[in-house]
């Protein structure tokens, strides 16, 4: 085991890779997307995410371009199922999300085994972090992504039309493909997210 610490370049280069990244608009993803090895790159990094007791406790469905048909009709019942009378707009609007960006990914968190030192929320941050790896291993490819969800993930037809198993969660969808335009917003400050401790009787 190498205890050895990070040389400074390949440290400047980790916060260089973190601190650009933006997220872009699934409507701003245009082809080229990855190909098949940068894609397989991208989810072998994902992959060493941290992983309490190996679990698994996710994992990703590609959606294929011939599969975007599907997909827009899987949008549309699950308009429908929350909003029985949604009209020919809102229709068409639920199916235009689903030919957005290249490459699309669904995002799905498996609780289940149970297991007494990995709780739910354990999981998920376990997901967090295996799509943040993602995201930047996509960032460092020279690619763009985000990460969206919506009502329609969280509707009984939505999880029949993926298979989703018990004890499996629809996370999110994560596009990629190469950004037309990148909003940037302003990042917090470090002293906005960090404060000391305070032990109890001292506060």
């Amino acid at each position: 085991m190498n205890d050895a610490p990070a040389s400074p370049d390949l440290a400047a280069l980790s916060l260089a890779l973190i601190t650009s990244r933006h997220s872009v608009s699934p409507k701003r993803l245009v082809a080229p997307g990855p190909g098949a090895a940068q894609l397989q790159a991208l989810v072998e990094a994902a992959g060493c995410a941290p992983d309490h007791e190996l679990l698994r406790p996710w994992r990703l469905l590609r959606i294929a371009d011939t599969q975007r048909d599907a997909l827009a009709d899987v949008f549309e019942a699950a308009l429908l199922e929350r909003v029985p009378e949604a009209d020919a707009n809102a229709r068409g609007m639920a199916r235009e999300k689903a030919y957005r960006a290249p490459v699309l990914l669904l995002a799905v968190a498996r609780l289940l085994p149970a297991h007494e030192d990995v709780p739910e929320s354990e999981r998920y941050v376990a997901l967090g972090a295996a799509l943040q790896n993602l995201l930047l291993a996509a960032h460092g490819q020279g690619y763009a992504a985000m990460l969206t969800s919506g009502h329609a993930l969280r509707t009984a037809h939505f999880e029949r039309a993926f298979g989703l198993r018990e004890g499996e969660r629809a996370a999110c969808f994560v596009s990629i493909g190469t950004p037309t335009g990148v909003k940037r917003r302003q990042r917090p400050s470090a002293h906005e997210l960090i404060a000391d401790w305070a032990p109890p009787g001292l506060r």
